[in-house]
């Protein structure tokens, strides 16, 4: 059989119109590179179109459909994306009618009838899709897969859950051979190298922010043993990988493990430079993390922060203080790597001296880059389930929720949107403007040889207004 996986297209446009579109990586879907390998254990063939990179998305993917003539069209997407998603199924089916079309992700898994009902996809997968995958490949019956919904005879049926990948080592390799990386570009501001590689070595989060989606990996933590994480780095750096961003949800929930694969990577003398790009909790570091962080060419750290208000940390069950945020980031500092702050406003409980409290400890602890979004419940998670019920969600029109633009999609219990959009321009105004942030990332500049990016950047950012 064949398989055509696809990326959906305009990701980047739902950042573009905002100041942080400036830093937007561009990588190839780690995703779909995991599929892929499962698909070719199996022994079918398998191409992938990331429309994210075609300057014709459509275009390519008649081509593709066409010239491949895929038995299986496999889509992933985010909430935002779903209807372009249904469109490029729909799209597809219209060159080949018996097309079997499969999709995953975050929005399938949380709403998998839905995504059956309003669109021409005939199979949706929930939560993690290698094992699925590997299932539907042997030619399986729907009706014995764990983990999906599918249509027969015009209904919907959902079967019973899949059951969570327990060893994550049992995984085949990521089969990056099928990406043409020249096409990939990660802004200089966020990345030090080209092309950029996302690398997962764990899975779940043991936390339950009440903003947090679970239904992909579940509330579990599950790990790579070091040796298969060395493996993965190593494989990527073969393959053509210049730079490498860790996309775990909590890569240092085991700090041990954490300090062992700095050690390994120091031991095996392999020289990269990386991140901890999806951001790791401010209550699970030291200073011998950090130290070790630095030394094995980590060079920059993300922190879920949040709110600098403990009444509001607590109201959305963050499980963190202010004092840990900025003791969290006294070390880093103190090690020499540089921070990413990933800020929200309007949450829960959030009045507008609580959003001025962020910014205020934005200023206080000084991150390499601050980041804000605003506040998005989406489907499937405690927040969006609670403000549903109270008729405070708006619209379900997806295609409207977005993390950085105009609040539509629900009704603030304490705020307006007005409010929630001054804040949010607040953020960045008061913070990359005073003079204390300017002197430390002149200084920062000065040292690293960056000033000309950091200029080139600041004038791209002006024509989104400040």
């Amino acid at each position: 059989m064949r398989y055509l996986l696809v990326n959906v297209p305009e990701t980047e446009n739902l950042f573009k119109k905002t100041k942080i579109g400036l830093a937007l990586p561009m990588m190839p879907p780690l995703s779909l590179a995991s599929i892929s390998s499962v698909i070719l254990e199996e022994g079918h063939q398998v191409k992938i179109l990331d429309m994210r990179i075609s300057d014709c998305p459509l275009k390519d993917l008649k081509k593709e459909m066409l010239s491949f003539s895929p038995d299986y069209l496999g889509l992933t997407f985010t909430t935002p994306l779903a209807k372009e998603a249904f469109k490029i199924a729909s799209f597809s089916k219209s060159i080949k009618p018996n097309l079997i079309c499969i999709s995953g992700g975050p929005h399938t898994s949380a709403l998998p009838a839905e995504t059956l009902r309003d669109s021409q996809i005939d199979i949706a997968v929930i939560g993690e899709g290698e094992q699925t995958m590997r299932q539907i490949c042997k030619g399986m019956p729907l009706k014995k897969i764990k983990g999906i919904s599918y249509k027969e005879k015009g209904k919907i049926i959902t079967n019973k859950r899949r059951e969570l990948i327990s060893d994550l080592d049992s995984l085949p390799l990521p089969a990056w051979h099928l990406f043409d990386l020249k096409k990939y570009h990660t802004p200089r501001i966020s990345s030090k190298k080209n092309p950029v590689g996302p690398l997962e070595t764990s899975r779940g989060c043991v936390y339950g922010c009440v903003y947090c989606s679970k239904c992909t990996f579940g509330r579990c933590f599950r790990k790579k043993s070091v040796n298969r994480v060395i493996e993965e780095i190593e494989l990527m750096i073969e393959s053509g990988f210049r730079e490498i961003h860790v996309m775990d949800d909590m890569f240092s929930t085991d700090l041990q493990r954490a300090k062992r694969i700095c050690e390994e990577i120091i031991r095996k003398k392999i020289i990269f430079p990386w991140t901890l790009i999806n951001g790791i909790r401010v209550d699970r570091v030291d200073q011998e993390l950090m130290n070790k962080l630095k030394k094995a060419g980590c060079y920059r750290v993300a922190f879920g922060v949040e709110s600098g208000d403990d009444n509001v940390l607590k109201l959305i069950n963050k499980g963190m203080t202010v004092k840990q945020i900025k003791n969290a980031f006294r070390l880093a500092h103190k090690a020499g790597i540089e921070t990413i702050a990933f800020c929200m406003v309007g949450l829960p409980g959030e009045t507008k001296e609580s959003m001025q409290k962020t910014i205020d400890l934005m200023k206080e602890v000084m991150p390499t880059l601050p980041k804000i979004s605003i506040l998005l419940p989406l489907p499937n998670t405690p927040l969006f389930d609670e403000w549903d019920k109270k008729g405070m969600i708006l619209t379900k029109n997806w295609e409207d929720y977005s993390f950085h633009s105009q609040i539509r999609v629900y009704k603030h219990p304490s705020l307006t949107n007005q409010e929630i959009n001054e804040y949010y321009r607040k953020f960045w105004k008061d913070i990359l403007f005073s003079p204390r942030y300017l002197l430390s990332r002149l200084i920062r500049d000065l040292k690293t040889g960056e000033l000309f990016f950091d200029i080139y950047y600041f004038m791209k950012s002006l024509k989104l207004g400040w």
